[in-house]
């Protein structure tokens, strides 16, 4: 029993327990009925010793509450851990945002640049706005998140400068800092982010104010088969991920054996470049761990076989190479010939490089293009395209890092005009890349090769209340990524050139499991479906209908030309019609009128405008369900390389029945569900798969083909993870690389 309390100022008081009673109250008040405020108290104090601290007595009361896997439970250990952190942090009193940002300044955190970029008056009116009762209102979970990952803090002296509010008001500034009527700009961001309305990618947390001005997480590069682009390549990956980037690659060369310099050498293969990558990404620290790729490989490859098992660990070292992910890239040409049981033809590029040219080909020129080649006697081998596909699916489901990407959806169902050859890192971008000659390009600002750069962002979509909210954030949403990619400090004049050009936006869904239990909605049935086309169709119209505001206001994307935009190009034209059979395409909007709106602008301010990322840590912020998933389980614990977070479905006291469990789900449904979104997306999703193999259930190699040609039929664009739930529990598959 406690018998002393010790205050944070030292001085000793005779334990009160009506002071720790009044504590659970006021943690416990108004989140329901469920709470046992008492229970919570009486076992804090039975786990303390005789004298404690106050700051003990809290995390005891935290960590009573967390023993109940409770969405309740789990907001009143928010509730304590707010008023343990502000008393950590500030004392008795809270200062001012101005305050806050001179002790910054004072300890060299942010920059001089932005503490002074806004006056007393500005200051002033922000100091008006900023509401701290909001971060009574977060989980534990949230909390925990902010303070591990998006506060800024002195992490070698273990000094915290700010709480959660705090946070999105720098963000929301650093933002608004350079824009007309920015104080009402920053008024509306720091709503939007405060309330869970837009998410946001980390950089935007970690660097805003800061000496560091790198907002862009996305980056996609392909390379020549030439000594020079491949060094080139490496470049890249190295810079970019000194810049946070996490890095997609498509290292195009020609195959093992085949000869260089008329014969002289002989090549050796991918192999040697995918070391050298994986060391260009290694020899730089984010965030305490190294950066992470993800390298595209052609099915067309000779070496396709062996490069599906470098990740696996019982391959010998000369055949390993786990510091890298792999995609392995198909066409439709393949995956029919998967599909029947057929043998396929592999080519060195150096012999038939029309073969790994024509990814935006179609069918039937690609089908031409293969025979003559086959003719001409220029392959290198003959494959089972059906073992083929199914040794990369076994390798998914073995080591988590096997991904597939469909070229033939990839470079149908898009705005672009020009060749998409790979997607990045964690599978939802889909942007045209083409190889540089040497490095000196990359330090050049005019048009050569292209790495493509894409910004991030994703709206909450359970916490929008009103369809004309919707389009507001979904502006703001864009307005962030214009300036993020307008004002982004680039490493490489080359990159900043292309992307400032293509002002490539990424806007996701975020918390789609949340909406569809609030909506009272599954994801298998015919009502479930039919709702998640009209949030896809309503997402993509305000996105676009804000693009075209913005190209108004600030002029179209320079490239756009590029693109199918000044046509008048619509998803609902270029998307896989067998999707229709899922739901038929019954649209709420006046899309015709959008068209001619887009033609007459002459296009948008915005080449590609969506894609679905797993949103795996930046959920957790937001106190939601990532990405576009059906939710593992009610409660988990939440793990990455630096820390764990018990993690509840937010409203699951009360709309727990109505979740759908993914392990529970037929994979159909799921797939019809990427799909769904997919014909509202002009990029791709970071589409993961689920297998049950716990107790006696057994996979079957004719399940995991069934859904790869299902996915290949709807015109889902990328394979993302293969999730297994095992007799040991679920194997999460989050992707701790990912920005968002």
């Amino acid at each position: 029993m406690i018998k002393t309390v010790i205050k944070r100022d030292g001085t000793k008081q005779e334990f009160s327990p009506e002071k720790i009673n009044g504590w659970g109250i006021w943690a416990a008040k108004n989140l329901g009925n469920s709470i046992d405020w008492s229970d919570v108290v009486l076992k804090a104090v039975q786990s303390c010793d005789e004298e404690t601290t106050t700051g003990a007595l809290q995390l005891a009361l935290i960590r009573s509450c967390l023993v109940h896997p409770s969405w309740a439970y789990n907001r009143m250990a928010g509730r304590l851990y707010s008023a343990l952190q502000r008393k950590k942090c500030y004392g008795k009193t809270i200062p001012t945002i101005k305050e806050i940002h001179q002790r910054m300044l004072s300890a060299g955190i942010i920059s001089n640049t932005f503490a002074s970029a806004y006056s007393d008056d500005e200051y002033a009116e922000l100091e008006k706005e900023i509401d701290h009762t909001r971060d009574l209102t977060y989980a534990y979970y949230q909390h925990t998140q902010f303070q591990s990952k998006y506060a800024i803090r002195d992490r070698v002296n273990n000094i915290d400068y700010e709480t959660p509010q705090f946070v999105h008001m720098r963000v929301a500034m650093r933002l608004a800092q350079n824009l007309p009527n920015r104080i009402e700009v920053a008024k509306k961001f720091y709503n939007y982010f405060s309330t869970s309305k837009i998410n946001i990618p980390t950089p935007y947390y970690t660097n805003s104010g800061t000496d560091k001005n790198g907002f862009l997480s996305c980056c996609l590069y392909t390379t020549n088969d030439t000594a020079p682009s491949l060094a080139t390549g490496d470049h890249i990956a190295y810079m970019m991920t000194v810049n946070s980037s996490g890095i997609g690659a498509n290292i195009r060369t020609r195959a093992i054996g085949s000869p260089v310099r008329g014969g002289i050498i002989e090549h050796q293969g991918k192999f040697p470049y995918y070391k050298s990558l994986g060391g260009a990404i290694n020899a730089n620290r984010q965030n305490g761990r190294g950066g992470a790729a993800t390298a595209t490989f052609s099915v067309y490859d000779p070496q396709v076989l062996d490069i599906q098992k470098l990740k696996n660990p019982r391959m010998p070292d000369a055949k390993r190479n786990r510091d890298l992910d792999y995609a392995m890239a198909f066409n439709r040409f393949f995956a029919k010939k998967a599909a029947k049981g057929e043998k396929y033809c592999t080519f060195d590029m150096a012999k038939a490089p029309e073969i790994y040219e024509s990814v935006n080909a179609s069918e039937e020129e690609f089908e031409s293009l293969y025979n003559k080649a086959v003719e001409e006697g220029r392959y290198v081998s003959e494959l089972d395209a059906r073992e083929v596909l199914l040794s990369s699916i076994e390798e998914a489901v073995s080591t988590g890092r096997q991904y597939l990407t469909d070229l033939s959806a990839m470079n149908t169902h898009t705005p672009f005009k020009e060749p998409i050859h790979n997607s990045n890192l964690c599978a939802e971008i889909a942007l045209p890349t083409k190889g540089y000659d040497s490095v000196y390009q990359l330090y050049q600002e005019e048009e050569s090769g292209e790495v493509a750069m894409c910004a991030l962002a994703g709206i909450v979509v359970p916490n929008i209340t009103s369809d004309e909210e919707y389009a507001d954030v979904a502006y703001h949403a864009l307005l962030m990524i214009d300036v993020a990619i307008r004002e982004t400090e680039y490493s490489l004049p080359q990159i900043a050139y292309t992307a400032k050009k293509r002002m490539s936006a990424a806007v996701g869904i975020v918390g789609l499991a949340h909406y569809m239990a609030k909506n009272k909605q599954s994801y298998s049935t015919k009502k479930g479906k039919e709702l998640m086309h009209r949030l896809a169709e309503t997402h993509y119209w305000h996105l676009l209908n804000a693009s075209l505001r913005l190209g108004k206001e600030f002029g179209n994307a320079e490239w756009i030309d590029k693109t199918k935009w000044p046509d008048g190009w619509l998803p609902i034209d270029t998307y896989y019609k067998t999707v229709d059979d899922v739901v038929p395409p019954k649209y709420e909007r006046e899309w015709e009128i959008l068209r001619q709106d887009i033609i007459d602008n002459g296009g948008i301010r915005n080449s590609v405008l969506v894609a679905h990322a797993p949103t795996e840590s930046s959920s957790i912020s937001s106190g939601t369900t990532n990405g576009l998933y059906p939710i593992r389980d009610i409660a988990l614990l939440k793990t990455n390389e630096t820390s764990s977070t018990s993690y509840v479905v937010p409203d699951s006291d009360k709309l727990g029945v109505f979740y759908d469990m993914v392990y529970e789900l037929d994979s159909k449904d799921v797939i019809e569900m990427y799909a769904i979104f997919q014909k509202f997306t002009d990029q791709a999703i970071s589409a993961d798969l689920y297998v049950n193999v716990a107790g006696t259930a057994k996979l079957s190699s004719s399940s995991l083909l069934k859904d790869q040609f299902m996915m290949a039929k709807l015109g889902v664009k990328t394979r993302y993870y293969i999730n297994s739930k095992t007799g040991n529990g679920i194997d999460l598959g989050d992707c701790e690389s990912c920005k968002l």
